[in-house]
């Protein structure tokens, strides 16, 4: 018998919430005497190359400040507090990640060109069918190995330079640091540091321009560089099971009749992204560029309401009202008090950047 259709905010592919959702950390492991050495360019390029299999626990630890934004509340949990993870990695279309939580754990699989998830707390297994370009961070992100890949990629054409060895996971890593060039992006550094022989990325740290410690920090705490198994999971007898459609960040925020987005926002082109995502639009490229959202007028104004609270304050625009949200790292800007919705605009770019980028879209009054 076919399985129900239901909606799940599950998908394929991130834009680093939106060209930017990094954030994080504190003081990880203690730093223990090391001696690995490897040219920086070539484990960037190793990195870019293809992960090798590996399976682990790793831990990523957020303080990144950021406000619940309504719809969105999983998603900042990451990016402000402890993800625990076991990681089964054999290829890219050949993994599994199991968030560890108090409560019991939530596994997603990505095996046979489908992916699956297993919630314990909810007793249900989702099978989840189609992609979209643009999806919601979720804790696989996280990984060690995982971050650096899409830090490595959106940053392959920045310097690199060597940074000292250090102890990661009972292996002396070889360092690297990515010094992103563009000066209106808030991200000073990305340090990487990797097994020399492999070229797995054991560690990451990201820093905001300007300051010393990091603001997000994930690593491996045990690996083996072991190709493990990854099985197709079936739900146990009286467990639910469920299909779902891949949702985008678009639908996450119901508001899926928004208007296209603009050619081009605050000096930045349009990223073409493919795929039917009504509203959402990538602008810039690399660390250096943003994410425009459309979100219910309800939601909109909800964060504008809270901005106050978390720091930030209301700015005039053209029409409606919008406020900013800003940390060391990311910044969040949301325009509201429009007929046709409100949009969120969040980026690791210089706040400014994304005020100006709100002032120039078009809108009626409500």
């Amino acid at each position: 018998m076919g399985a129900p259709r239901v909606t799940a905010q599950i998908t394929r592919r991130w834009v680093l919430v939106a060209a930017g959702t990094a954030a994080i950390v504190g003081a990880g492991a203690v730093t223990l005497p090391a001696t690995a050495s490897a040219a920086p360019e070539d484990l960037r390029a190793r990195i870019l190359a293809g992960l090798p299999p590996h399976e682990g626990y790793a831990e990523s630890t957020g303080r990144l400040g950021l406000p619940e934004i309504p719809a969105l509340e999983q998603v900042t949990a990451l990016f402000t507090s402890v993800t625990r993870l076991r990681v089964r990695y054999v290829g890219p279309e050949a993994w599994r990640v199991d968030e560890l939580t108090p409560a019991g754990e939530r596994d997603t699989y990505r095996i046979g060109g489908r992916e699956y998830v297993w919630d314990f707390g909810a007793n249900q297994l989702t099978v989840v069918e189609g992609e979209t370009p643009v999806r919601l961070p979720r804790p696989a992100d996280l990984v060690p190995s995982e971050l650096a890949r899409r830090l490595v990629s959106l940053t392959r054409a920045d310097p690199v330079a060597e940074i000292a060895a250090r102890r990661v996971a009972g292996i002396d890593a070889a360092g690297f640091r990515v010094s992103p060039a563009d000066p209106d992006t808030t991200v000073g550094r990305i340090d990487v540091w990797c097994d020399p022989a492999s070229g797995l990325p054991l560690r990451v740290e990201v820093a905001a321009r300007g300051q010393a410690d990091p603001l997000l920090f994930t690593e491996f705490r045990e690996v083996a560089l072991t190709t493990p198994e990854i099985t197709t999971p079936t739900a146990p007898p009286g467990v639910g099971a469920v299909t779902a459609q891949a949702a985008d960040l678009a639908g996450a925020l119901r508001q899926l009749d928004a208007a296209p987005p603009p050619a081009r926002l605050a000096g930045r082109d349009l990223v073409p992204v493919g795929g039917q995502l009504p509203g959402v639009g990538v602008y810039g490229t690399g660390v250096s560029g943003f994410v425009l959202v459309p979100a219910s007028r309800g939601i909109a104004d909800r964060v504008i309401d809270g901005a106050a609270a978390a720091g930030g304050a209301e700015f005039e625009v053209p029409v409606g009202r919008a406020a900013a949200v800003t940390t060391p790292l990311l910044s969040v800007v949301a325009r509201g008090g429009i007929r046709r919705g409100g949009v969120l605009v969040a980026g690791t770019v210089a706040p400014g950047v994304l005020q100006q980028a709100v002032r120039e879209l078009p809108g009626r009054r409500a």
